[in-house]
């Protein structure tokens, strides 16, 4: 809903001022915003840095295959996690697994700072989580900070 106020000025010429209803947004919901866009960024460098330990030429080719092939920039990953997830099981197959396991590692690092990550196949298997879930409390452990 909108509502016009008109004013006459100094000059005789009037005013229209238009107040339109915005819900009011917190503080708390602007700080979990910006938050969820730091983890969202964190997770990307987390990826571009596994992905780049396979060099070069496989980074490249493999993110313009993203791209062209699934319409998925890496920017958006986050938002599209069992997408990205299911892609790279296409192209890396059993491969894919691994890949993910340096993901969670790398975004520990970063999460945690100088704390080093401790992430392996026994850990993830004993715990019975998949890679988004495990990204998932991630994300909520985050988030509560």
């Amino acid at each position: 809903m909108s509502l016009a106020l008109t004013t006459e000025t100094d000059t005789g010429t009037i005013e229209i001022e238009s107040q339109e209803k915005h819900p009011k947004i917190s503080k708390d919901d602007i700080k979990q915003s910006q938050l969820s866009q730091q983890f969202d960024k964190l997770l990307v460098e987390a990826i571009d840095e596994a992905i780049t330990s396979l060099g070069a030429p496989v980074k490249n080719q493999f993110y313009l295959r993203l791209e062209v092939n699934f319409n998925m920039e890496k920017e958006i990953i986050p938002q599209r996690l069992q997408e990205f997830s299911d892609i790279l099981h296409k192209i890396f197959g059993l491969g894919a697994c691994r890949l993910e396991i340096k993901f969670l590692k790398n975004l520990e690092s970063k999460l945690d700072g100088e704390k080093k990550a401790d992430y392996n196949v026994s850990v993830w298997i004993e715990k019975n989580i998949s890679f988004i879930e495990s990204i998932n409390d991630k994300r909520t452990d985050f988030l509560q900070k």
